[in-house]
Order: C-alpha cells, then sequence, then structure tokens
C-alpha cells in the first residue's frame, strides 16, 4: 500500500467516526437501527467523495424517496417479504430514472417496513440525520487533501 493510499484511508476513518458518532448522539442512539442504511452512506461519502453516488441530491433524494416508498407500502399493503421486495425494486427504479444512485438507500424500504414506520420517520430521524451527515462531509472535505465535496450538487 502505498503512503498516499493510506493516508486516504485514514482521513475517511477520522471523518466516519465522529459523523456517524454525532448522528448518532444527536438523533438518539435509539434510531440506530432506523439508520443503518447511514453506514453505507458513510463509505461512500468518506471514502468515495467524488463518485455521482455522493453528489447532495443522491443523497437526499434517494434515501428520503426510499423511506417514503417503503411506508407507503406498509400502508397500503403491510410489512411482508412481498412489499420489502417491492420496495427495493422500486427505489431502484426510481433513482434509475430520476439519475440519483445512490446504492445505500436500497436499504431504507426494507428499514421502515420492518419497523413499521409512520410518516413522521422522513421529518425525524431520517432528514436531521442527513443533513447532519452532509454537513460533516461538507466540512471534512475542507480539511482534508484533494478534491472538495461536492463536486456538483445536482
Amino acid at each position: 500500500m502505498t503512503r498516499a493510499a493510506f493516508l486516504e484511508m485514514v482521513w475517511a476513518a477520522l471523518g466516519i467516526v465522529p459523523t456517524l458518532a454525532g448522528v448518532l448522539w444527536l438523533i438518539d442512539a435509539e434510531h440506530g437501527l432506523a439508520l443503518t442504511s447511514l453506514g453505507s452512506t458513510a463509505i461512500l461519502l468518506f471514502c468515495f467523495p467524488t463518485h455521482e453516488g455522493a453528489r447532495p441530491v443522491a443523497v437526499l433524494v434517494s434515501h428520503l424517496l426510499g423511506a417514503a416508498i417503503g411506508i407507503a407500502l406498509l400502508q397500503v399493503f403491510g410489512s411482508n417479504i412481498w412489499t420489502m421486495g417491492a420496495g427495493v425494486a422500486l427505489i431502484a427504479v426510481a433513482m434509475r430514472l430520476l439519475n440519483i444512485m445512490h446504492p445505500p438507500a436500497g436499504a431504507n424500504p426494507l428499514i421502515v417496513l420492518n419497523l413499521k414506520s409512520s410518516w413522521l420517520f422522513l421529518a425525524y430521524p431520517l432528514l436531521p440525520a442527513l443533513l447532519i451527515m452532509l454537513a460533516a462531509v461538507f466540512a471534512w472535505s475542507r480539511l482534508r487533501p484533494g478534491p472538495r465535496w461536492p463536486l456538483r450538487w445536482l
């Protein structure tokens, strides 16, 4: 491993640990299970900040839309293996159509269907957690060497 690759790994870890700890502390750790999709979002944002899936619009819209799809399916059909599969398929199609592919958001229909979340889940804990994470990666990218995040907002 090169020195540069090692330093990139260290910088990513120095961004991920306090960001996720801060999100879980501010949002309240009892919502930790509800926010599991943010673990893979953190990896994408901090390890691959120039990736198309790390665009702010992709992160916000995909997570919120994935959760909304799951909640809508829950209210209409209940929570079962078919609605879980349908939720992931629908968010995959939506992300593709909108050109906002952010794979970690594919977990959100599964999360809300398993937890039987209400529409309030979008406003709390999901939206504040996402905004905290995006603010953290914005600040982090200005401290580390290399390109700043985001390369483009939309």
